[in-house]
């Protein structure tokens, strides 16, 4: 248990941190008090991950994001790419 619990909390930090450093459509993995911002994105990631999702799905929830609840343009490249980075996380 304590083994599965780790390898969780592994897979949450990398993937915090590849929203937080490589996704990161506000601009603000320079500005510490806002770390927190993509946080309410991890569980649902984190359950498509652990239930395979795929790259187009990971994808297409990204992208609702950007356009639908943070309201930005999105760079549709950019946000393959960050789909493919978190899909190898579960690998």
């Amino acid at each position: 248990m304590e083994a599965t619990q780790n390898k969780d909390v592994k897979l949450l930090h990398a993937i915090h941190k590849i929203l937080l450093q490589e996704w990161d459509p506000l601009g603000i993995c320079c500005n510490p008090s806002m770390r927190d911002e993509y946080e309410d994105y991890l569980p649902k990631i984190f359950n498509m991950l652990n239930e395979n999702a795929s790259e187009s799905e990971i994808f297409d929830y990204l992208w609702r994001i950007e356009h639908k609840v943070i309201e930005q343009k999105g760079n549709k490249q950019h946000t393959l790419r960050i789909a493919s980075l978190l899909k190898g996380l579960s690998v």
